[in-house]
């Protein structure tokens, strides 16, 4: 008597544990992580582009007061304009690095 009640509760965990795995996983809305998934695809897009729009003009506006800064022989100008190229090389190389990084993070995410 105390085997089978043993077996019976046994089995009913694992009937138990199963159909509640099945309900939970029925109950998703299999388009949601497809949706969310896109959506972050396009906000890391979006980000990338704005990151290498800032570094873009961060070079082009160090190069613009460097000379400037030689026309006017001020030294203050030319380092900061170097200072502001130096910057805007991160920049860049940060999204380059950066976009590298998301296409591995899509496979995984996929």
């Amino acid at each position: 008597m105390k085997s089978t009640t043993i077996i019976g509760i046994v089995i009913a965990l694992i009937l138990g544990g199963v159909g509640g795995y099945v309900f939970g996983k029925g109950s998703g809305n299999p388009g949601e992580p497809d949706k969310k998934l896109q959506d972050s695809i396009a906000m890391m897009k979006e980000q990338s582009s704005n990151i290498r729009k800032m570094g873009e003009i961060m070079k082009s506006g160090g190069a613009a007061m460097q000379e400037m800064g030689m026309k006017y022989k001020d030294d203050a100008a030319v380092n900061l304009g170097k200072d502001l190229e130096v910057f805007g090389d991160k920049y860049l190389q940060a999204d380059a690095k950066a976009t590298k990084s998301d296409d591995s993070m899509k496979k995984v995410m996929e």
